[in-house]
């Protein structure tokens, strides 16, 4: 009996996309969890089987139960108290997770208005839980603000000031506001937004991942990156760009994507500190890029209620911006040292091995995973007919397991049996993959519901507001200026979801009241929060490249913010320029809103970079900085001197660079 189940937890483990396992009875566990979670939220996207307190409960409860058997997974057996702590906290996140779900009837129908002891317990219970994983997996700083605004919650009637008191919330109600049993906070709205949608879509990434999507774009990457001068750089851009779009994490995209790009950058000649740059800054730009954007655009539906096509139509533009300036700094970064990467085989690994998905042509990249397309293709049209996100996207994800399944069974015609195994172990690691990386996301967004929560119900973001438009004094830049201080100091070291989430509630509401268009305003907070990961002092993904590369943090981060430029600009441009977004005018007046914008951030870029056609003078430089800051400003005039101003530094540029090389021509020995 022992062997039998020795050889089933063995079994188990293989299954599991955890190759190696030091405690494979753990990782058995773990796989079963994390299947079993994905199965439930299918089953409930598919045919709404529970009631939505139900379902947030189950969703929570699980994602923090795996949350504790990956860490657990992860603990050295040596820390033998570490993983007994580990083992009853697991244990223990059962039991909020089995009582709300029993006693979901008379949480709703008896005890809505009045918790009893029971519930006030089990509640407590889930709220340490949860904040608990979420700093083990995240950090501390998000569960402590958490903690800080409960106690901000019970005690407010003792602080001065009109911004900070208020009348107190008693303790059973403030527990009540965590959970259960208002289903608030853990079980309010957001995490509704997690599970349904959210959660989905880390399903999604997980089967991409799992069935070669990821090998597939690092393939494309190569073929459109690797024919430029700037070749390894460009790969960074491109592949990075596409795989944070739908990771949800610009530090999880930096830490894997990274270290393959980033050692390819430097032994091609870049410098540590600009090549870990160039990898935070791509990074970061895929939270920005539709369809997906990082998750966050189903955020953005969620808080405002604005349809998803428009969400992802408006960050279009603004995403090709960013793009561009990024791929034309690492050309003109190439430009300037004088690298070629044409020259080289950028397939080839620093210990002269080949990447198989790299050193793969194009063609052959098509056939083994172009089927991978179709998934995609079908997320995004049923996105843009305006289905539920998270209907959508089952639908994808049915698409690639049929798909995937279907070209495994074709490779295996001839032993059915060994096709059927692999399609089966195809789909559960899919599966798993998702699951695991969507309870880490999970819980963060948990946590974060009740900061967002608390602020609302002691009226402390109201009061915020008002507050920023007073300081503005109905001054729209001002009031810009201090939201954008606002998201870069809130999302310091966050999530993208969780500093978006916190700096929607605090910044967007002024800006709207004194005429931001709404999705305007939500982009604005948006971008800012986004490019806070790569603002000092914490610059979490410059900090995470700084060490892959093995440069030096801070002139990392600096270099992050120059090449994440358009990130800080762009927000200011949807002010001025809204039909950038598509929220006013023509489709021409939004193309030629995006050329005025495409130049003037190109001609700061070369400002930065000190190159164009060959190095520049210290006066073109000066020249182009109010020349670029011209294009941006919405008048005509303006717009004409600006074009004259990079007409004429580009015609002096032509001249020299044709003398250059000339010269050297004819004294071939320069």
């Amino acid at each position: 009996m022992t062997r039998t189940l020795g050889s089933l937890v063995t079994f188990i483990a293989r299954l599991s996309t955890r190759e190696e396992t030091k405690a494979p009875a753990i990782t058995a566990i773990t796989f079963v969890v994390a299947v079993t979670m994905a199965l439930i939220h299918l089953a409930q996207s598919y045919n709404f089987i529970f009631p939505s307190g139900q379902f947030k409960n189950l969703h929570i409860g699980f994602a923090v139960l795996l949350a504790f058997l990956m860490l657990l997974e992860r603990t050295p057996r040596e820390k033998v108290w570490a993983r007994r702590w580990l083992v009853l906290l697991a244990l223990l996140s059962l039991a909020p997770m089995v009582y709300i779900h029993i006693e979901y009837e008379s949480l709703v129908n008896v005890r809505s208005f009045k918790p009893n002891a029971l519930d006030v317990t089990f509640a407590l219970l889930l709220l340490g839980l949860t904040l608990y994983a979420a700093a083990r997996e995240w950090g501390w700083v998000i569960p402590s603000l958490s903690i800080c605004t409960l106690i901000y919650g019970y005690y407010g009637y003792l602080l001065p000031g009109e911004l900070f008191s208020h009348g107190g919330i008693v303790l059973w109600r403030l527990i009540g506001y965590t959970s259960i049993p208002y289903f608030q906070g853990l079980l309010g709205g957001l995490t509704e937004l997690s599970a349904g949608t959210i959660y989905m879509f880390m399903l999604f990434a997980g089967v991409l991942k799992v069935t070669g999507g990821i090998d597939f774009i690092i393939k494309v990457a190569f073929s459109v990156g690797g024919r430029s001068r700037a070749g390894p750089a460009q790969v960074a851009v491109v592949s990075s760009g596409f795989l944070a779009m739908i990771s949800g994490s610009v530090v999880a995209n930096v830490a894997s994507t990274g270290a393959m790009t980033i050692p390819m950058m430097k032994r091609y000649g870049f410098r540590p500190e600009f090549a870990g740059a160039v990898e935070a800054v791509a990074s970061t730009g895929g939270q920005l890029t539709p369809p997906v954007m990082g998750l966050a655009a189903f955020l953005i539906v969620g808080i405002t209620g604005i349809p998803y096509v428009e969400v992802m139509a408006a960050a279009v533009l603004p995403a090709v911006i960013y793009y561009a300036y990024l791929m034309l700094a690492v050309h003109v970064q190439a430009l300037r040292l004088g690298l070629d990467a044409r020259k080289i085989n950028l397939a080839a690994a620093h210990d002269g091995t080949t990447s198989e998905a790299a050193a793969m042509t194009l063609t052959d990249a098509c056939k083994e995973y172009g089927h991978l397309l179709f998934g995609i293709a079908v997320l995004v049209y049923f996105l843009v007919i305006s289905m539920p996100p998270g209907t959508a996207v089952l639908y994808a994800i049915a698409m690639l397991l049929v798909m995937d399944g279907l070209k495994r069974l074709y490779r295996h015609r001839r032993q059915p049996l060994v096709g059927l195994r692999d399609v089966g172990r195809m789909v559960v690691q899919s599966l798993e993959a998702g699951a695991r990386s969507g309870a880490q996301v999970a819980t963060i967004i948990a946590v974060c519901a009740i900061l967002i929560d608390f602020l609302s119900v002691t009226g402390f973001a109201q009061k915020l507001s008002l507050l920023m438009l007073e300081m503005a004094d109905g001054n729209l830049f001002i009031l810009m200026f201090i939201a954008a201080v606002t998201c870069l100091a809130f999302g310091l070291g966050m999530p993208t979801t969780a500093s978006y989430i916190l700096v929607a509630l605090l910044g967007a509401p002024a800006l709207v009241e004194l005429g931001m268009p709404l999705l305007a305003a939500h982009m604005y907070v948006f971008f800012f929060a986004n490019v806070s990961a790569l603002t000092p002092p914490v610059a979490i993904a410059a900090l995470v490249a700084s060490n892959i590369a093995g440069g030096r943090f801070m002139l990392t981060a600096l270099m992050s913010v120059r090449l994440g430029l358009p990130g800080f600009l762009l927000p200011v441009i949807f002010a001025l320029r809204p039909e950038l977004l598509g929220l006013t005018g023509t489709v021409a007046d939004q193309i030629w809103a995006f050329t005025v914008t495409l130049v003037a951030v190109a001609a700061l870029n070369l400002v930065f970079e000190g190159y164009f056609l060959t190095r520049m003078a210290w006066w073109e430089r000066a020249v182009l900085v109010p020349g670029a800051a011209a294009l941006l400003v919405p008048s005509l005039w303006a717009i004409g001197a600006g074009a004259l101003t990079f007409i004429a530094v580009a015609g002096y540029q032509v001249i020299v660079s044709r003398g250059y090389k000339g010269s050297h021509k004819s004294n071939p020995g320069i």
